[in-house]
């Protein structure tokens, strides 16, 4: 398959594959099992690298080894990096990390009037514990959604887009509610709901800060049971051995691309600065 690259997007592409490249150093030296996931998992079986017109890079680790992660970036992680969380950046908002390159901007539409941190960026999210239960996951699911929309609002985010004349009415709501609340009380509380079945034994797993949703973002635990090496550009990544069922639940004929008129990243940058890449 052959696809046309423009030059921003393939500069894009390097410094992101510089971050995943500092990602898999640290996870292999701490033995700390990552992933390929999304689109980034796509690419790497049908285009061997990246998905041409993506913007992006998706990773994941189990809650367990999440938080291990987190710890050992205070210490271990390179001079030309940046680690955002919930906890390490007091205006970020989001229930995944990200690995920023520093002296870099990429600076996404919803994100235009937040002042966490900003830059070239590959995502890593934990995957949490989903219960078995349709009840408790429909609750988890109603708790989890409220408080991530209602600690958005409370930073600034801009959610809805011109047009959506409901959803904006209800985070205006929000951010009036988020006035009575302190930022690290909802912080607080989004990560233990989070978290709320981590020591359980279940049988599904979430990226609970996928763009899929809840139900659609619950995915089987034995997918990601063991790991393989696949090729990514020049190096090789870490990726779910069942990558098969992965992509199929996602995507459905996944080594077909789509039509030229639904290949598109989703990520409304607005603002994007290489500094000394």
């Amino acid at each position: 398959m052959d696809f046309q690259v423009d030059s921003t997007t393939k500069k894009l592409h390097s410094c992101q594959l510089l971050l995943a490249k500092e990602l898999k150093r640290i996870c292999e030296k701490h033995n700390i099992k990552y992933f390929m996931i999304a689109g980034t998992l796509l690419g790497a079986v049908r285009h061997k690298g990246f998905i041409p017109w993506d913007d992006d890079m998706d990773f994941a680790i189990m809650r367990k080894d999440f938080s291990k992660f987190l710890s050992v970036c205070k210490s271990e992680l390179g001079d030309d990096f940046i680690l955002q969380d919930m906890f390490s950046d007091e205006h970020y908002a989001l229930p995944v990390a990200k690995l920023l390159l520093k002296g870099t901007n990429f600076t996404e539409r919803n994100s235009f009037k937040n002042k966490s941190q900003k830059g070239i960026f590959i995502d890593i999210f934990p995957y949490d514990n989903i219960p078995d239960s349709d009840e408790q996951r429909k609750k988890h699911n109603r708790n989890t959604y409220f408080l991530k929309r209602l600690f958005l609002a409370k930073q600034g985010y801009k959610i809805a887009e011109k047009g959506q004349t409901l959803k904006a009415l209800v985070y205006f709501l929000l951010k009036a509610l988020s006035l009575f609340i302190t930022k690290k009380y909802i912080r607080n509380r989004l990560d233990t709901e989070l978290r709320r079945f981590e020591n359980e034994n279940t049988k599904k797993v979430a990226a609970l800060g996928g763009a899929y949703g809840y139900n659609k973002e619950s995915v089987e635990r034995k997918w990601f049971n063991e790991t393989i090496e696949l090729t990514f550009e020049d190096i090789t990544l870490s990726a779910p051995k069942n990558y098969n069922d992965y992509l199929t639940y996602f995507y459905g004929d996944y080594m077909t691309p789509p039509p030229e008129d639904k290949r598109s990243n989703r990520h409304n940058m607005v603002e994007l600065d290489f500094g000394p890449y």
